[in-house]
């Protein structure tokens, strides 16, 4: 048959290898307040059994838990720094930090424990314990010796059982040698130091279920920690008294000694006191320092007029341009006496010629002007060399003189030097010698050298009401953690759950027309059938529901209705049978309508329909008997037709890919209206696949709450691998209650309305 048939409904193409909307929808994406709240009423009664199990679990703890009892002793401890060897007293915060976390240290520690489980015999008390304990074990021995203690029969390996029950068994067997370190152990255990944030005060407070104890154990851990400080103090002052003793000892001969060398030194080079003469000897060299300066600055200056006159001379120019020149009144005046010489000359030779007497005598004085005016020049050039050789004479003894006043300095210093340090190794010995001195004789010496100054303020009362356990509020507790466990284990179950619920998530999931649903039937006679529950209850919600996924077949084309039918699953076991049977049932109604059982492998119309031939397709299709031979009419209802499976095949898929089958098919066609076929399931065999390339359209049958979505994926795509696009999905043994508590909007049938009661 041509694959028109098998053209999908309007608004869904078909994909041969995808499954609808499957792959692009995540199932567990989206997970709404409102699905919340719907998981907890769905799961209420899981919810309520987790809850109810925490509430026994805290209620027996509660009962079980033993008393504790606490008793609290209140104590001053004011740190007192120590002297520094300076005597300068300093306090210092972080210091005073550190010491209330040593004192919480030393108060919890194993030595004060020690002090106090010796002190009050705890040892003693603890073997009288056990003893009588032991004694009522005996007597608890039921028949055959057997102890009616049932922790005694936990093994001590099981650590994780809870501490007081392991105690209990432990303390009536004694480890020998080991009591005294459980006890101090024990005791550390218990013991709860604290300090307050700004003040001096620190709590000392003991955990016991006995509350006597629990008093003597913090009075007694509070005088203890008062006795070791003082025994601290006292051992420490001691060794201290001894120590200084040999350091004065020690120091008295450094000093002796120290002063000897001094005094030697002082002898040998003659030196008392070098700070008044190195003071002198600095000032002069300062002194000297700054003519060495200005003798610089001076040489500086002449080198340069003098480096002038040598360039001006080595290049043959005149000695006009030099500043020291230009700058000499001389030399000034004999140039305007040269100028006035020469106006004279220039006058008398225009005015009386070069023979006239008075041009003659103006020339000589011309003349005499000049060489006078030369002579001027070259001693001021002279002059310069003079002052630049004096400049440099006069830096050269300068540095001379600086050197030697260096060197009499680096005498003076070293030898200054080695006096000072002799005379600051006498005065510091002097000083150390002193000061021990002085702390040995003091009387208080115990007292600074105290770690601290305690006082006991508030002594420990016996407590009147134990701290713990709050058995209210473990019991809170316990309803709070059963009630958190039991909506985690509700939300998780409905995450797992990945099944189909309502018509909406079928649809959503697989992309394919919901034609309805078949409802779960809870109270059905045992006289009646579900596989014929259309027939048996015309007028019931069922029934209703069998109808309404006809209309949505008839209605799938309405132009071309499609008239032959197959009904598959993807699993057994998911009422596709059932369905099949009433769905022909259902078009019976309307018309002569055959039903075909195709499940060569597990066919089950035999207990359906027991008037069944015992012929059937399988007969009919090899040829070896006729129509009339392996087909049934109903006698309830008369126009439906049955054919059963008939003889089963050695390979039902080569049976129905065959070429006979298809012809009978074919045939059958004309002689009904409506055919339904029963198919095996999709997933285990490919008989439905076969069965419909040759049919008009194809219902997959999905069961509430039991198929996965992956299941109903795969047979989907193995359907669409072989290019066959289905009419669309039902939802079968579909629990319509448990609907409503998945949001579904499918409305319950009321039986009342159509006039059945299936009650």
């Amino acid at each position: 048959m041509s694959q028109e048939r098998f053209a999908a409904a309007p608004g869904h193409q078909i994909h041969p290898n995808v499954p609808g909307s499957l792959l692009d929808e995540d199932p567990q994406g989206e997970f709404s307040l409102v699905d919340y709240w719907r998981a907890v009423r769905r799961q209420k009664w899981g919810i309520f059994g987790i809850t109810f199990s925490c509430l026994i679990i805290g209620v027996l703890m509660a009962l079980k838990s033993v008393p504790v009892y606490q008793a609290s002793v209140t104590i001053l401890a004011e740190p007192v720094q120590p002297k520094a060897i300076s005597g300068n007293q300093y306090v210092s915060s972080a210091l005073v930090w550190l010491f209330y976390e040593t004192q919480y240290e030393i108060i919890k520690s194993r030595a004060v424990a020690g002090r106090v489980v010796d002190g009050l015999g705890l040892e003693a008390r603890e073997e009288a314990r056990r003893a009588r304990l032991k004694e009522e074990s005996a007597e608890e021995k039921g028949l055959f010796g057997i102890s009616l203690n049932w922790r005694e029969w936990i093994p001590e390996e099981l650590s994780w059982l809870p501490k007081e029950w392991l105690e209990e068994r432990q303390s009536v067997a004694p480890v020998a040698g080991r009591m005294r370190e459980a006890l101090i152990s024990q005791l550390v255990g218990s013991l709860i130091v604290k300090g307050g944030d700004k003040s001096e005060i620190i709590n000392i407070k003991y955990n016991s279920p006995e509350p006597e104890l629990a008093t003597e154990i913090a009075n007694a851990v509070a005088d203890a920690y008062v006795a070791f400080g003082l025994n601290s103090r006292l051992t420490s002052a001691r060794k201290t008294t001894s120590w200084l003793n040999n350091q004065i000892t020690e120091l008295k001969k450094k000093v002796e000694q120290s002063e000897a060398a001094l005094e030697a030194y002082q002898k040998s080079t003659g030196m008392v006191d070098t700070g008044s003469r190195q003071q002198l000897i600095s000032a002069k060299l300062a002194s000297l320092t700054a003519e060495q300066i200005r003798a610089q600055t001076a040489r500086s200056e002449a080198e340069i007029r003098y480096n002038q006159v040598r360039k001006i001379k080595k290049e043959g120019g005149g000695y006009d341009s030099l500043v020291s020149v230009l700058s000499s009144s001389l030399v000034l005046n004999l140039k305007s006496k040269q100028s006035e010489m020469k106006r004279r000359v220039s006058e008398y030779s225009e005015r009386y010629g070069d023979k006239h007497p008075k041009m003659i005598a103006a020339k000589s004085d011309l003349k005499q002007a000049n060489k006078a005016l030369k002579s001027a020049i070259n001693k001021v050039v002279d002059s310069i060399r003079k002052e630049y050789e004096v400049a440099a004479s006069q830096e050269r003894k300068i540095n001379a003189m600086i050197q030697r006043q260096k060197r009499e300095i680096g005498d003076v210093r070293g030898k200054g030097f080695a006096l000072a340090k002799l005379e600051r190794e006498v005065e510091n010995n002097r000083q150390l010698y002193e000061t021990f001195l002085s702390r040995f004789k003091e009387e208080d010496v115990v007292g600074d050298y105290d770690i601290s100054n305690v006082r006991i303020i508030d002594r420990a009362i016996v407590p009147m009401a134990p701290i713990k356990p709050n058995k209210p509020r473990m019991i809170i507790i316990s309803v709070v953690i059963g009630l958190m466990l039991g909506v985690a284990f509700a939300v998780l179950r409905e995450r797992l759950d990945n099944t189909f619920k309502t018509l909406e998530g079928l649809e959503n999931q697989l992309g394919l027309p919901v034609l309805g649903l078949t409802p779960l039937l809870k109270k059905i006679k045992r006289s009646e059938s579900v596989e014929r529950y259309v027939s048996v209850a015309p007028r019931s919600p069922f029934t209703e529901s069998i109808n309404h996924i006809r209309t949505g077949v008839l209605f799938s084309n309405i132009d071309k209705p499609p008239k032959v039918l197959l009904v598959t699953s993807a699993t057994a076991s998911e009422g596709k049978t059932t369905l099949s049977t009433n769905l022909a049932l259902a078009f019976s109604n309307l018309g002569r309508t055959l039903l075909i059982e195709c499940d060569l492998r597990k066919p089950r119309f035999g207990g359906i329909f027991p008037s069944e031939q015992k012929h059937g397709l399988t007969n009919l299709v090899s040829g070896q008997e006729t129509l009339a031979d392996c087909i049934y009419q109903d006698a309830e209802n008369a126009g439906l037709f049955v054919i059963g499976a008939g003889t089963l095949p050695p390979n039902p898929l080569e049976f129905l890919s065959s070429k006979s089958f298809a012809k009978i098919l074919e045939a059958l066609r004309g002689q009904f209206e409506h055919i339904v076929i029963d198919a095996p399931p999709v997933l285990p065999v490919s008989d439905a696949i076969i069965v419909s390339r040759v049919v008009d359209g194809v219902i997959l049958a999905v069961r509430s709450e039991s198929t996965t979505h992956q299941m109903a994926a795969d047979a989907l795509r193995r359907l669409r691998a072989a290019h066959i696009q289905p009419l669309g999905a039902v939802l079968s043994k579909a629990d319509t209650a448990r609907m409503a508590h998945y949001g579904s909007h499918y409305y319950h049938y009321d039986s009342g309305y159509y006039g059945y009661d299936e009650g």
